[in-house]
């Protein structure tokens, strides 16, 4: 105690005596509880699984024309279920639309009007009075493709089809991108 450097190594505060190298470490921990806190607020931690996306449509609308009964019909169902492979397939959107109210023809014929005003690029009709309005309908919206199911009228935008066979041919209709 009595060497002239023997003070260098302690300093003096308010008359306790800690050494330099205890300092040391406290610094030293203290730096590393700061940089292990920066780390755990900067790692971004485990990323979610990549989230599906949502199907991405052309601009393109395939609409089906149903009776009241809508997918209550197994033919109804079986095109709708086609419709939606053509979908896939194709890439284009499918809805469809109940006629519902009174089941004629004229009341049908209203709801081929709102499925040409909704842009429907293709519409399939299911049922006879749906099948009638279409066929009927046809001449007057040329650049609109009809596929009627079990129809008997044809032209150069109206298609007739089984409902089995439905799918194959509005997915040749689908005009390519």
């Amino acid at each position: 105690g009595d060497h002239p450097l023997s003070s260098l190594g302690t300093s003096s505060t308010n008359g306790g005596t800690v050494s330099v190298e205890r300092w040391s470490w406290i610094g030293i921990a203290a730096l590393g509880v700061v940089l292990a806190v920066v780390a755990w607020f900067a790692y971004p931690g485990p990323q979610p699984a990549e989230q599906p996306r949502a199907r991405e449509y052309r601009d393109y609308d395939v609409c089906l024309l149903t009776g009241d009964q809508g997918m209550a019909e197994p033919e109804t169902k079986q095109v709708w279920d086609g419709l939606q492979q053509v979908s896939l397939q194709t890439k284009v959107r499918v809805s469809f639309l109940e006629v519902s109210g009174e089941q004629t023809e004229a009341r049908a014929a209203q709801f081929v009007a709102t499925q040409v005003q909704q842009r429907c690029g293709i519409i399939v009709a299911v049922g006879r009075h749906q099948v009638a309005a279409a066929t009927a309908a046809a001449a007057r919206y040329p650049d609109v493709r009809f596929v009627a199911i079990n129809g008997t009228a044809a032209g150069p935008n109206l298609f007739n089809v089984s409902a089995g066979d439905s799918a194959p041919r509005v997915a040749s209709l689908v005009p390519a991108r």
